[in-house]
């Protein structure tokens, strides 16, 4: 199991242990964002790179926004589970991809597949960061470990200190 999957695979672990109105639930710490929002906002980044693959053009501004991510907890399952499979396809080879942008400076620059997918997980894990502030907040965050929402680096760092 790569890196993603391990994200992904405890995104479901936690979905699997809340119920509907807690995937919905507006967080007064989160701006009335609910779980579900932060879920739906992390897995669209990572579909825009597979549909980059496709096309060679990856621009994450136009990201669907399915608002049945957001709201359906059973649908977001199964799409997590669909990822976690995709993921494990996925060959890691230095593909180019134009990433285009229509609010930063540049209209297109060149990436490549990995360094997406890094980005992608960095964003996931900062909204997993948030997750749990909503999940304190409702009371329920022992529904995750405590390493959800850290980044691997400072795990690392933290083994290293002892």
């Amino acid at each position: 199991m790569n890196i993603h999957q391990l994200l992904w695979s405890d995104f479901l672990n936690l979905l699997k242990k809340l119920n509907q109105n807690q995937f919905i639930k507006p967080s007064d710490f989160l701006n009335q964002s609910s779980i579900g929002a932060h879920f739906r906002h992390s897995f669209e980044f990572y579909e825009c790179v597979f549909d980059g693959i496709l096309v060679g053009k990856l621009n994450y501004e136009k990201r669907l926004r399915n608002h049945r991510l957001e709201t359906d907890l059973k649908y977001a399952m199964v799409k997590i589970e669909r990822l976690i499979e995709q993921l494990d396809k996925i060959e890691l080879k230095r593909i180019k991809i134009n990433l285009k942008s229509t609010e930063l400076e540049f209209s297109e620059t060149i990436s490549t597949l990995p360094r997406e997918l890094l980005y992608c997980l960095d964003h996931a894990i900062h909204h997993q960061a948030l997750i749990k502030v909503g999940l304190k907040e409702f009371g329920i965050e022992d529904y995750v470990n405590p390493k959800f929402g850290i980044a691997y680096s400072t795990l690392r760092y933290r083994n290293a200190q002892g």
